[in-house]
């Protein structure tokens, strides 16, 4: 079966679109491996660029020992990944171990949840021409507004604005060229406030059935999210909540709104969500905010001509 990629800012919903579709009785997706395959990639000369059977066993036991690969606490057999990975390429090798994962959950398809893939779409394509896209995309200002209470991350709202901007508008471009047969775009917001009309659109996508499991996603988190990992999505044990789909309304400051609408306006407009009718203002908050910057980069500065780190 094809496989399929997940991807999404930060914060934006990802992991649970990553719960839901793993809930369902054909689709395996494990925690994601943040940018572990693009780092193994480049290392390929340590493996003899995969054309020895040496190269090619040193790099999955080496991709074995990998604590993101760890954490997918699954039973994941080295001669089942040699077995399985019949062309010798990198991509195979990175198909092997979905494969193995699912096998080892009993399912047939697999998926990736990586929120850094939003800039590897095109790495992807290369891979795995024939793959599918999921982007879920979440009101900015949610989303940057959840990342700043986080101890990763982005820690200033205007970096943020301009990097979902960006992030969101290069993925929607790459979609465009992919076509609708391999990309879909959603909104985390009416994935919670409409999960089961959502999921049902997702299935049609992947071209199987429809499962009501995935609603109840929040049964299996004992399996599907490692227990050194669940204190970084503390709402995801129980069914989504509508209600926090607008939390940022009344959480975010009228200067932090103002400052991320300047930057990342249009883009919100053109996804449907609300914005004012004209967002100035706000100098002392953007003073704020640039002056944070530019201490950060002075103490870089700094660091590095002391010869620090």
């Amino acid at each position: 079966m094809k496989p399929l990629f997940v991807v999404g800012f930060q914060r934006s919903g990802t992991t649970l679109i990553r719960l839901m579709l793993d809930s369902h009785p054909d689709i395996a997706i494990p925690l994601d491996t943040t940018g572990l395959w693009s780092r193994y990639e480049q290392r390929l000369d340590d493996y003899d660029q995969l054309a020895t059977s040496v190269g090619r066993e040193k790099i999955v036991d080496d991709l074995l020992a990998e604590e993101r690969i760890t954490l997918w606490e699954a039973n994941l057999d080295r001669q089942a990944i040699l077995a399985g990975w019949t062309n010798g390429t990198f991509p195979g090798l990175v198909s092997a171990f979905y494969q193995g994962y699912a096998e080892s959950r009993g399912k047939k398809m697999w998926g990736d949840k990586d929120p850094g893939n939003m800039l590897r779409l095109d790495q992807i394509n290369r891979w795995f021409p024939a793959s599918r896209i999921i982007h879920i995309i979440r009101d900015g200002r949610a989303a940057c507004l959840s990342q700043l209470k986080q101890d990763f991350g982005f820690d200033n709202l205007l970096d943020c604005a301009c990097a979902w901007r960006e992030e969101v508008q290069w993925v929607r471009r790459m979609g465009s060229l992919l076509g609708p047969a391999r990309y879909l775009e959603i909104r985390y917001e009416d994935l919670v406030i409409e999960p089961e009309t959502i999921l049902g659109t997702v299935c049609s996508f992947l071209e199987i059935r429809y499962d009501g499991a995935m609603l109840r996603y929040h049964e299996t988190i004992p399996s599907s999210v490692p227990t050194a990992k669940r204190h970084l999505w503390p709402l995801i044990g129980q069914p989504p909540v509508a209600e926090n789909a607008e939390r940022w309304k009344r959480e975010l400051k009228a200067g932090q709104r103002i400052c991320f609408e300047k930057r990342a306006g249009p883009v919100l407009r053109e996804m449907g969500y609300e914005v004012l009718p004209l967002a100035r203002g706000a100098y002392s908050e953007e003073v704020r905010h640039f002056a944070t910057l530019f201490w950060r980069a002075l103490r870089r500065r700094i660091g590095w001509s002391s010869g620090r780190p």
